[in-house]
């Protein structure tokens, strides 16, 4: 008895090294530039301008009322 095998021929892949990017450092802040940044408002003069004004219009009167309709 003559068994024969068939076997197929296996293509091996090339193996590819992926190339790891190298990271950027970030420059670090200097001091000047961090405190100007922390110390920087957030709002504009216009904004904390018409929120004053908004804030003593409700103050005036102990606060705004609406028309309460009685039943």
């Amino acid at each position: 008895m003559d068994t024969q095998s068939t076997q197929t021929p296996t293509i091996e892949k090339p193996i590819v090294t992926e190339k790891k990017k190298k990271k950027k450092k970030k420059k670090k802040q200097s001091y000047k530039n961090m405190m100007a940044q922390i110390l920087k408002p957030t709002i504009t003069t216009e904004e904390r301008i018409r929120l004053k004004k908004q804030s003593m219009q409700e103050n005036a009167l102990g606060g705004r009322f609406s028309k309460m309709e009685k039943i």
